[in-house]
């Protein structure tokens, strides 16, 4: 005789078997690489200059006079400039003469601007003023000798120049310039001439 199973285990046999789940993976967070900055590459359209830093545009120098003899002169005028272009120079600077005359020393000291465009070629026009403090000797007609006064004047300068480079940003100027206060307490003389140097502050 067929054994007949109960319906309890049948049902339990006919019943569909669920799968098992498989274990969530873990989500790993996304790590962003830091992107490389790009520099784009300045352009320079022809006849413009490339933008430089203010200490490249800069430069120092000056220029001396001597003169021995029976009036004794010696000049020293240091300078800082700027170039604002490869032919206008603009700057500052200072002013000492050391005078001698008949045994007596004097000292005159200011300062002065001036401005430089070069024209064509290696020429040049030059402009400046000075305001210096000048010691005068002055004779003294009741006593017979030379009495020092201290008096401030200024000095308005203009002429032309020529210039020859040295390397990329130095120079060596010579300068012939009128002074148009052409008087006795002027410690120049017309024509004043001039011959100085200026070098950059970063090569």
């Amino acid at each position: 005789m067929a054994q007949v199973e109960p319906d309890t285990v049948r049902r339990k046999r006919e019943l569909p078997t669920r799968p098992t789940a498989e274990p969530q993976q873990q989500q790993q967070p996304r790590v962003t690489q830091p992107q490389p900055e790009v520099i784009q590459p300045q352009v320079v359209r022809q006849g413009e200059e490339a933008p430089q830093a203010l200490i490249d545009r800069m430069f120092w120098g000056g220029s001396f006079g001597l003169q021995f003899g029976t009036f004794t002169n010696i000049s020293l005028l240091p300078v800082v400039g700027y170039r604002a272009t490869e032919t206008f120079w603009l700057g500052i600077g200072g002013v000492y003469h050391y005078r001698r005359f008949r045994g007596e020393s004097m000292h005159n000291y200011g300062g002065r601007v001036f401005a430089q465009q070069q024209i064509f070629d290696n020429f040049l026009i030059h402009g400046e003023y000075e305001q210096l403090s000048v010691e005068l000797p002055l004779m003294n007609y009741n006593t017979g000798v030379y009495e020092f006064s201290r008096r401030f004047i200024g000095l308005p300068m203009a002429g032309l120049g020529y210039r020859q480079r040295i390397g990329e940003r130095g120079a060596a100027d010579i300068l012939l310039l009128y002074n148009f206060n052409d008087s006795y307490a002027s410690p120049y003389s017309n024509p004043v001439i001039r011959a100085g140097f200026s070098f950059p502050f970063r090569r």
